[in-house]
């Protein structure tokens, strides 16, 4: 395939271009203070919400009309007794997801213990946050027996 050449942008690009400024230099060495770049930070996310916003009301018909087809192919392969349907367009197919939920944790604890060699890693256990601080303020900063505590620095911004 040949190498693809870009045409010059045309005169119009070229002044959208040159009217958008770029952002104020960052570090300490900025002339942007804080209260502007938190300031900057909402307009920025009050643009975004509302395109998104836009994008969804043009979107709510389309997903409407993928909804009322994927209904329909559904109901064409159930009565046909079919689980999918291949097309020059494409194939259609019926999935089952499967989901679990735990309705008692000790029963599975038990059934873990007991099975280990067999499923190993498949069973998941799970701990959480609160206990896992709560053990190691009783044990001198020590993290549970086979756990391991990340953390992570997150800036949040509120609106005052």
């Amino acid at each position: 395939m040949p190498p693809r050449h870009r045409s010059a942008p045309t005169p119009q690009a070229r002044d959208r271009l040159a009217a958008v400024e770029p952002p104020p230099p960052a570090g300490h060495n900025s002339e942007a203070t804080d209260d502007a770049l938190i300031a900057e930070n909402f307009r920025i996310e009050e643009q975004i919400k509302a395109a998104s916003a836009k994008l969804d009301e043009w979107a709510a018909p389309h997903k409407a009309r993928i909804k009322e087809i994927e209904d329909q192919l559904f109901a064409r392969l159930t009565e046909r007794k079919a689980d999918s349907t291949k097309t020059d367009s494409g194939t259609a197919y019926i999935s089952t997801v499967g989901s679990v939920k735990i309705e008692d944790q000790e029963k599975l604890f038990d059934f873990a213990a007991d099975n280990w060699e067999a499923f190993k890693g498949e069973i998941k256990l799970a701990i959480g946050i609160k206990a896992v601080r709560r053990y190691m303020e009783e044990h001198e900063g020590n993290e549970p027996p086979g756990t391991k505590l990340s953390n992570f620095n997150r800036l949040n911004i509120n609106r005052s």
